[in-house]
């Protein structure tokens, strides 16, 4: 883009379109008018159309050509391809449609009729305007037709207690429209609980009971037949309940016994050590009373000074004489442990 012009290098007919420009100062925003673009180009086939086409010996089929362009075609030409050769159909047998309004789709119809064997092929469509004539043509097939294909990855969605849903992938048509049938079984009786048809494979099916086990069969059809169809299983949601039976008796298998008993040894001998433990260490800890000792072991304790306490140790030890009289100050205490007796050695201050 360059001062007031705007320009366009190697441009494509996606960029097709109303085009307008935008100026702006202190004062604001104007705009200029539009000025629309066209691009012209070649005829080029449609995506998404039929391409096959099932009809009966003398049975006319209708072939579609749809082609996108600018300007619209201004011409037609199909040609049939068979093993043998390859021959140009009359004019007669198609008729064109020109695109209508600002669409740039057009569409030529062949109405063809095939009467022998040889007539089965293929059929190709070339349009032409003032741009050109089309490089590469729309094939179609024209087959025998047939009953379609069965369909298949069929998968159950949405189980209920009382619904559900089946959803399928569509085979081959047979060359002919196809829609679809669900039939639906209880398995335990046998009874037909659902007859649906559709013009997609999904079904959805209600009205069932809980708890249900069900047999589904699932068809194609078209005008020549029904497919072969595909069996699918599948049942309803049951009914939360509560329980009442007599429960089940708990099993103890030989693995979780041994189990169970090494646990209960180690257990065991756990409480035993700590119990042991704990004696042990009560033994330590409390002090030896008096009157338990031995006369080496009452020799070493220490004199005490108050009178109580000295007539304590008269009961306890009747080897030590208190003195009543004035008062007696023991230095040195020791005793002599003899087979005979104990004699007791004062040194007094």
């Amino acid at each position: 883009m360059s001062n007031q012009a705007l320009a366009l290098q190697g441009v494509r007919r996606q960029q097709a379109g109303n085009y307008s420009c935008i100026a702006s100062n202190v004062e604001g925003d104007g705009e200029s008018n539009t000025v629309e673009l066209r691009v012209m180009y070649k005829p080029i086939c449609r995506p998404d159309q039929k391409r096959v086409y099932g009809v009966a010996r003398h049975e006319n089929a209708h072939v579609v050509c749809e082609v996108e362009a600018y300007p619209s075609p201004d011409s037609f030409k199909w040609s049939f391809n068979n093993t043998a050769e390859t021959i140009d159909v009359a004019q007669g047998l198609y008729k064109t449609a020109a695109a209508n309004g600002g669409s740039t789709t057009s569409q030529s119809m062949l109405t063809y009729t095939p009467m022998t064997e040889l007539d089965y092929g293929t059929v190709m469509c070339w349009a032409s305007n003032t741009a050109g004539q089309q490089r590469e043509p729309c094939v179609f097939h024209v087959i025998a037709a047939g009953h379609p294909d069965t369909p298949f990855n069929c998968t159950l969605l949405n189980q209920t207690t009382e619904s559900l849903e089946v959803e399928c992938v569509e085979g081959f048509d047979g060359g002919q429209p196809q829609y679809f049938l669900l039939e639906m079984f209880d398995m335990q009786t046998g009874q037909l609980q659902a007859n649906v048809s559709s013009k997609f494979p999904v079904f959805s099916v209600s009205g069932l009971g809980p708890g249900m086990v069900l047999k589904m069969l699932v068809y194609a059809a078209n005008s020549k037949g029904k497919s072969d169809p595909v069996v699918v299983e599948g049942f309803t949601l049951k009914v939360a309940e509560k329980q009442t039976g007599t429960p089940v008796p708990f099993e103890l298998n030989p693995v979780l016994g041994i189990l169970i008993g090494v646990v209960a040894v180690l257990l065991v001998v756990a409480i035993i050590i700590v119990g042991a433990l704990r004696l042990r260490a009560q033994n330590r800890g409390s002090p030896a009373r008096p009157g338990d000792l031995t006369l080496k072991e009452k020799a070493g304790l220490p004199l005490r000074s108050d009178v109580e306490d000295l007539y304590e140790m008269d009961d306890k030890n009747p080897d030590v004489i208190p003195c009543n009289k004035g008062r007696l100050v023991v230095s040195h205490l020791r005793i002599i442990s003899r087979d005979c007796g104990i004699n007791v050695m004062e040194d007094a201050l």
